[in-house]
């Protein structure tokens, strides 16, 4: 069996993914560019190969047709299904697994820094020293502020739970609201609308696909508080990146902090701009959570290769 890793980096900073892969009827390929694969590296990669234990790269419809037959799995380091065309794949029967609990924690925690950067300026004040200015900046308590959590999903429930020690108002607006969690955290189930208009820091927290690209749009960003701020650790193309820039610049939003964009590596105009705070796609970057993702997609996709039900299947909407 061959198995492509095309996922990077994978194994390095936990080997257990790696020996649980380490069999002597497998061969694996590693990607040998050590960044995100593009379609045209991938026909050279594909020869022979039963499974992809996958990033972020695209598997479009063309992809699955050029590559069906001895292709069995793909398995997804990571939560997002976005970069894969699931009906392509279910019509050429290859199965499709994810890890969706292993980067939650580590997407949340992300989400928490920043409410607590946009919060105290430490980025601004960081720069300021830097540039010889010092400038003793006033932020807010957590408690003062009014956070709006757009999706109450595995991650936004999380956010919620380690806001609670910081006492802040929480607002939650999900399609299919837990009203139970939402009755036990004391939060404020809002419309679709209304959250926009109430919360001080607006945290996105939903899924990437054909119903929800552009879902914070120019209306909903007109929406916000003048002064508010938006964090999005979910993906790029959710959000009117265009709209959000005028926003920011006009300052009718006081800041942004953002870890996904809608081209990735992300060279825009939002990276010239000072009321900006951007990351490079880290939410799930942390070392557990990273072990965890590898580990169970590993996992998966020697289950398929072995005939096995995956214990993390993924579906069509």
């Amino acid at each position: 069996m061959k198995i492509l890793i095309a996922t990077y980096p994978f194994g390095i900073y936990d080997k257990s993914p790696l020996t649980l892969l380490d069999d002597s009827t497998i061969e694996l390929i590693k990607n040998p560019h050590k960044r995100r694969l593009k379609p045209d590296d991938m026909p050279q990669l594909m020869q022979d190969v039963d499974a992809i234990i996958a990033g972020t790269e695209p598997y479009d419809r063309a992809f699955f047709e050029r590559h069906s037959g001895q292709l069995q799995v793909i398995s997804r380091v990571g939560i997002g299904l976005d970069s894969i065309d699931m009906k392509a794949a279910q019509d050429h029967n290859v199965t499709i697994t994810y890890t969706p609990e292993a980067p939650s924690q580590a997407v949340a925690e992300l989400a928490l820094a920043q409410v607590l950067n946009l919060n105290r300026f430490i980025l601004n004040s960081d720069r300021s020293i830097r540039q010889k200015s010092w400038n003793r900046m006033i932020g807010w308590l957590i408690s003062e502020r009014s956070i709006g959590i757009i999706g109450l999903g595995r991650i936004g429930k999380i956010l919620v739970k380690i806001l609670q020690p910081f006492n802040p108002q929480i607002y939650v607006y999900d399609i299919d609201p837990d009203l139970e969690f939402i009755e036990k955290y004391n939060l404020k189930l809002v419309s679709e609308t209304e959250i926009f208009e109430l919360a001080d820091i607006v945290s996105l927290h939903i899924p990437m696909n054909s119903k929800n690209h552009h879902f914070v749009n120019r209306k909903k960003i007109s929406l916000m508080k003048t002064g508010s701020a938006f964090i999005n650790t979910s993906r790029g193309a959710l959000v009117d990146e265009e709209a959000l820039t005028d926003a920011l610049l006009q300052k009718h939003i006081a800041a942004a902090a953002l870890d996904v964009f809608e081209k990735e590596p992300y060279e825009g105009v939002l990276s010239r701009l000072e009321n900006v705070i951007l990351t490079g796609h880290i939410g799930a970057s942390a070392r557990q959570a990273r072990k965890d993702m590898e580990y169970r997609a590993a996992e998966d996709c020697i289950r398929v290769l072995n005939a096995k039900e995956p214990l993390r299947p993924a579906h069509m909407e």
